[in-house]
């Protein structure tokens, strides 16, 4: 499974809040909760201090002197129901309930000890006072059900649950939105790469971006300055060696034309008709050569103008038609109004190369159709023939340098349709090849931005 980045920084940080959340909220449960049961235990001293105010000694005889209003005022609880019980120093019961007459340990003279006790199936929560009897010592016990407390402890949990909740949500979203934003220059730099073209060698420009990205841009901008200057290299290279091959080429085709002109043994002719295709064969493929090097220079200085392609066609329609009368093909015009901005030689040239493209592969006897139009706010440019046509697996491929399509004929090197995407990527145009009308032959539309 392919590593994600988000999710390991989420990872590295919302597993350590499953340990330290469990453990935030026990300790704002115990918080919340401690102080309120030691009010509770205080509340109950209180209760056992008031009851000992009535526990009179006098005469070594003592004395609980508590009237019925008294007691009914102290044991009114709304929730609670309150006990209390008064013990003499021999264990003897004095006043009180008998049912907190349980095995208790003594306790010192104004000692408290609070205790748990289950009686007749309840859980009483009960404080033992020790109280001065002359000499002795007597205790008073005071008791209450938990009905309080353990509302407070319910209370206690929701709110320490909600507020946890609360508290881990946010911290997650926080969490989340920092991740995104932290891993939002390395989006930045993914899509100034994914909208750029195979030539763009400019450098990445992210002046906001945080320390430890730039080191990582300082290298890819080295990098494309590397293979931008690799580029011109070689495509200096490219341009000279066509350059330099045209004028031996040139020659050569020339005198292998004379040659077939002037007498020549029979035996011989074959090898002059051959020597003569090869000559314009490897004329066209520096011709060919030299139009990529220029495509390829123009690409980031190219000088736009205003250009309606209707104009191009007609003068495609003036070169190429003589040569498509010769080849036997029935080359058409339906010209329309089209106007983009472009270079005017880079497009004629890509006209060229489609016209060329048609009549060298279409086959005789076809027909070869080229069109101008406008179409949904795009300036239409088509090429289309009637001949085989282009498998679908290759229409794609031979958008490359040097590859040729199945159906292949002619003497062609591969570099015609390669030259119409890269002429038409120049443009920010969009070439598709399709079947042409009655599912035949091949239709090759490059689609124009329109200029009104």
């Amino acid at each position: 499974m392919t590593s994600s980045l988000k999710r390991q920084l989420l990872l590295w940080l919302l597993l350590p809040m499953l340990i330290i959340t469990p453990v935030a909220a026990s300790l704002q449960y115990w918080l919340v909760l401690s102080p309120a049961k030691l009010e509770f235990d205080h509340q109950l001293g209180d209760f056992a201090i008031a009851i000992a105010s009535f526990l009179k000694a006098k005469d070594n005889r003592l004395r609980f002197e508590m009237t019925a209003e008294t007691e009914h005022l102290l044991r009114t609880d709304q929730l609670d129901k309150e006990f209390f019980l008064v013990v003499g120093p021999s264990g003897e019961i004095i006043a009180g309930d008998a049912l907190l007459d349980t095995p208790e340990k003594e306790v010192q003279a104004g000692e408290f000890r609070y205790v748990d006790r289950k009686i007749n199936k309840r859980v009483l929560r009960m404080v033992v006072y020790g109280v001065p009897c002359g000499q002795h010592v007597c205790q008073i016990r005071i008791a209450e059900t938990l009905v309080k407390r353990n509302k407070v402890q319910a209370q206690a949990l929701i709110t320490t649950l909600i507020s946890i909740l609360i508290l881990s949500l946010t911290t997650m979203g926080v969490m989340l939105v920092a991740v995104q934003h932290g891993l939002k220059p390395l989006q930045d730099i993914r899509n100034q790469l994914a909208q750029r073209s195979f030539d763009d060698m400019r450098a990445l420009e992210l002046p906001h971006a945080p320390s430890e990205l730039k080191p990582l841009i300082s290298t890819l901008n080295q990098m494309f300055k590397r293979l931008d200057e690799a580029s011109t290299v070689q495509k200096a290279f490219l341009a000279d060696a066509a350059h330099q091959l045209r004028t031996p080429l040139t020659a050569l085709q020339t005198e292998s034309e004379l040659a077939l002109l002037e007498p020549h043994p029979a035996s011989l002719h074959p090898t002059l008709e051959r020597l003569h295709h090869s000559a314009c064969r490897a004329g066209k493929l520096a011709n060919q050569f030299l139009m990529i090097a220029r495509a390829d220079n123009d690409q980031n200085s190219v000088k736009y103008s205003r250009i309606d392609l209707k104009e191009i066609g007609a003068r495609a329609a003036n070169e190429w038609s003589r040569r498509a009368f010769s080849s036997g093909i029935d080359l058409g015009f339906q010209l329309e109004s089209a106007v983009v901005k472009g270079q005017p030689v880079l497009l004629q040239e890509l006209l060229s190369n489609l016209i060329h493209n048609s009549i060298e592969h279409a086959g005789n006897g076809t027909r070869v159709t080229v069109r101008t139009h406008v179409l949904e706010r795009k300036a239409i440019l088509s090429v289309e023939d009637d001949g085989p046509g282009i498998e679908e697996g290759d229409r794609q491929k031979v958008l490359q340098r040097f590859f040729r399509g199945g159906h292949a004929k002619g003497f062609g090197s591969g570099l015609g349709l390669a030259i119409v995407n890269d002429i038409a990527r120049i443009h920010n145009a969009k070439v598709t090849l399709t079947t042409g009308n009655n599912d035949k032959g091949l239709l090759v539309c490059v689609a124009f931005d329109c200029t009104a």
